[in-house]
């Protein structure tokens, strides 16, 4: 006789099994299309209808906007299309785009409540902050782009591959290997008409996230150009004081680590003699031109305690040349840079994130 009891729970379990591979099959198949062009302009169209809009001059430009053929036209053009047709229509998205495109623009704009506000529609919402969060990663404000992006479906925009692509520059900026591998994928591999250029920036930083290593020179170096570009922003809270101490933690194990192996960093067994391109005096290769090169940078303007680049002499000495030897020639600059600009803003750096 057949167990009824046991069968119904195999087949319960067999369903639940089905349906958790059909969802995952469902989630990894996923594709991000944009929406056609007759599509766009009929959803844009039924938008400026919504708004009751009167004025006969407002319509007359939202139909010039619209006037010529759409097909064709790439995801990007449609995009800033709608972004056009919503300024012609309303004043206050129109300041809002405006201030955008000021050099020196704030952070937040003041017409930023715009993008929450409960009477607009996800089609209006949706694209604006697209807008906005691109335009936080082209002021290179990884952290509040990738916030904004954070909140934002790409099947909801009219530029998907848009979406997906300056969220990836975010990721990749922040050194979010498995998070940008992830988004880049999704972008290479499950979205439809992604633009040559993008497709091009996506797979080299596909290639730069997937040979990125920790606690390497290459991801020492990277690190370094982020807290120099947050020390441009007047940044130097606890964020970035975090990214400095990894820094030098990550350098003095790099420098222990080479010492074993050169033997102490002597030369271990060949009478203190350097080996290979090593030099006799580290301390001084350090210095150009007998001044000290930039990197003797004092934290106590960033903290009560600690002490950022209170390293010892000869310590210090190492790192630089360890930096000179073994980091390529656009890393090196990156560094003196980044020192450079640590000692700058030594005095005038503002408490932030």
């Amino acid at each position: 006789m057949f167990d009824v009891k046991r069968l119904t729970l195999v087949s319960f379990g067999l369903v639940v099994l089905a349906g958790s591979v059909a969802a995952t099959v469902q989630a990894d198949d996923e594709l991000y299309a944009a929406p056609s062009a007759s599509d766009v302009r009929s959803r844009a169209l039924e938008w400026v209808a919504v708004q009751k809009v009167s004025d006969p001059t407002i319509r007359e430009r939202v139909g010039k906007i619209w006037a010529i053929s759409d097909e064709g036209t790439s995801a990007r053009a449609l995009f800033e299309k709608v972004i056009a047709t919503f300024c012609t229509v309303d004043p206050e998205t129109a300041r809002f785009v405006e201030t955008c495109a000021l050099v020196g623009a704030p952070l937040v704009p003041p017409e930023a409540g715009l993008l929450s506000r409960e009477d607009a529609d996800e089609f209006d919402t949706a694209n604006l902050r697209l807008f906005y969060a691109r335009y936080l990663t082209q002021r290179r404000l990884y952290d509040e782009g990738l916030e904004a992006f954070e909140r934002l479906d790409p099947q909801t925009v009219v530029d998907p591959a848009g979406c997906l692509f300056f969220k990836a520059v975010c990721q990749h900026q922040l050194l979010m290997k498995k998070e940008g591998l992830a988004t880049l994928k999704l972008l290479l591999e499950n979205t439809e008409q992604v633009p040559i250029s993008y497709s091009t920036v996506a797979k080299l930083m596909q290639y730069e996230l997937q040979a990125l290593r920790e606690k390497s020179l290459d991801e020492v170096a990277r690190k370094m150009m982020d807290v120099k570009r947050r020390l441009e922003f007047g940044r130097g809270g606890q964020k970035v004081q975090k990214k400095e101490d990894e820094i030098i933690a990550t350098l003095d194990e790099i420098i222990k680590k080479l010492e074993q192996q050169q033997g102490g960093g002597g030369g271990g067994g060949n009478s203190g003699r350097p080996q290979g391109n090593q030099s006799s005096s580290p301390a001084q290769d350090s210095y150009i031109g007998g001044r000290k090169a930039p990197g003797e940078v004092d934290r106590k303007n960033f903290r009560s305690q600690g002490g950022w680049g209170n390293l010892p002499a000869k310590a210090e000495a190492r790192a630089k040349n360890l930096l000179n030897k073994h980091l390529p020639l656009h890393y090196k600059q990156a560094s003196d840079a980044y020192f450079k600009k640590l000692a700058n803003h030594r005095s005038r750096v503002r408490p932030n994130r």
